[in-house]
């Protein structure tokens, strides 16, 4: 019986154990998200800057997965500059729906700014999948409200959350400026990555 544990690829290396009998390894631990964008299944999908017009409740992105592979949404960051006529007492209220199937955004298709993937060395897209930004005037609908938040009135709000959407499964994100509002650019950044069962 050996009594020694080698290298299988030839270089002749031998295991080594301590007094205590332990095996000396070496392990890097790292997060599913960073394993991903290692692997180039990491992306960035931002709406760039939209104009809201009204203080209506307002569809801002719809992302449906078309993938093979789950998505998992770990942070959604909404911007907002200051608006126009809206209340400087109120708070812009910001929902995700789940599943949401119809409405305008959905049949006007405006891509997204940004559909990018993380690792500046991969060309892998999510290309399949769709990614529309929306605008004042425009509806999503047939979906479940799912998590309603505040927003800023200035700046920028980030949201580490864990979303997993299958596929064929979409979310839709409303964003509802200040009462009185007339005029608010804002946008919309989601970090996702695809999480592929090993």
């Amino acid at each position: 019986m050996p009594d020694t544990i080698k290298d299988g690829s030839g270089n002749g290396y031998l295991a080594k154990v301590n007094s205590a009998q332990q095996l000396f390894t070496r392990s890097v631990t790292e997060s599913e998200s960073e394993d991903a964008n290692e692997a180039g299944k990491a992306y960035n999908i931002n709406t760039g800057n939209i104009t809201l017009t009204t203080d209506a409740d307002t569809p801002i992105l719809y992302f449906k997965n078309n993938e093979l592979d789950d998505l998992i949404i770990s942070t959604v960051v909404i911007g907002a500059k200051t608006s126009s006529g809206g209340s400087t007492t109120d708070l812009p209220e910001i929902t995700f729906v789940r599943n949401p199937t119809a409405g305008t955004t959905i049949d006007n298709a405006n891509a997204v700014d940004i559909n990018s993937n993380r690792n500046y060395g991969s060309s892998n897209t999510i290309s399949t999948s769709l990614a529309y930004k929306g605008a004042t005037g425009e509806t999503i609908t047939d979906g479940d409200d799912h998590i309603f938040v505040y927003g800023s009135s200035s700046g920028r709000v980030a949201l580490a959350i864990n979303e997993v959407l299958p596929t064929g499964t979409s979310i839709g994100i409303k964003f509802k400026p200040q009462s009185g509002n007339s005029s608010q650019v804002v946008y919309c950044a989601v970090i996702c990555y695809l999480h592929t069962e090993e």
